[in-house]
């Protein structure tokens, strides 16, 4: 029996339900590791888990990627047959902000997160990285091509506008984030993807106006882990 295609997987593992397996921490919600794996093994049992990491000063492999201020990544690739998807996690104390030499316990939680998180790049889940609360009914369509001098804002109906409270107590830095959330749309969308879900659009919106760091930061992660699967799969089809 033939492999199976990147389209037919992300057919197949984009409609499932993982509602009922989801946990909330703070404003994220989360998809419970042993499920998304169970679910994984029901349907593609033979995949393969990797993971990318770097000598250390002993001339040792380690299973993360150091960097010089001390935090670190873990690097996952998931293989099912001829499809291979990677995905890429900073190990994150509970406030989503990178630790300074994290212990094993810390970057073992990581490493599950970061597995969970590339099955995403399958379809498994993946609406829970766009905020949305359901899975998509319809049938999954390729990307269309955007247009290269940005991203396409589709039309919506006129509202009465609420007033904004901003978040006064933003770090410093917040302004650099948002800098690399509109950079990473930019980018993205220069690539061939652009923003369609008016949710996820006012979602971008409200965080940018609020100053919310937290929100800047997530939305980013999240819509670099959705463009990215987009234009893959828009390549392999």
């Amino acid at each position: 029996m033939a492999n199976p295609t990147a389209k037919q997987i992300w057919d197949k593992l984009s409609k499932i339900d993982v509602n009922k397996h989801t946990e909330k921490r703070g404003k994220l919600t989360y998809l419970s590791w042993a499920w998304a794996w169970g679910i994984m093994m029901d349907n593609y049992p033979d995949l393969t888990v990797k993971w990318q990491g770097q000598l250390d000063e002993n001339g040792v492999m380690r299973d993360i990627n150091i960097y010089p201020d001390g935090t670190a990544t873990v690097n996952c690739t998931v293989i099912i047959g001829d499809v291979t998807r990677e995905m890429w996690l900073p190990v994150m104390d509970y406030m989503h902000k990178a630790i300074v030499s994290p212990d094993a316990r810390k970057i073992s939680d990581t490493k599950m997160r970061c597995f969970t998180k590339c099955f995403a790049m399958f379809g498994l889940g993946h609406y829970i990285y766009a905020g949305e609360d359901v899975p998509e009914q319809e049938e999954v369509v390729p990307v269309q091509q955007a247009k290269a001098n940005g991203v396409t804002n589709p039309k919506k109906k006129s509202s009465p506008k609420k007033p904004v409270q901003k978040n006064t107590e933003a770090s410093d830095d917040v302004d650099e984030k948002i800098v690399i959330l509109k950079k990473t749309i930019n980018r993205l969308a220069e690539g061939g993807w652009d923003i369609k879900d008016e949710k996820l659009q006012r979602e971008i919106k409200k965080a940018i106006t609020d100053r919310d760091e937290s929100k800047v930061t997530a939305l980013t992660n999240n819509i670099q882990t959705l463009g990215q699967s987009a234009l893959q799969l828009s390549e392999e089809n």
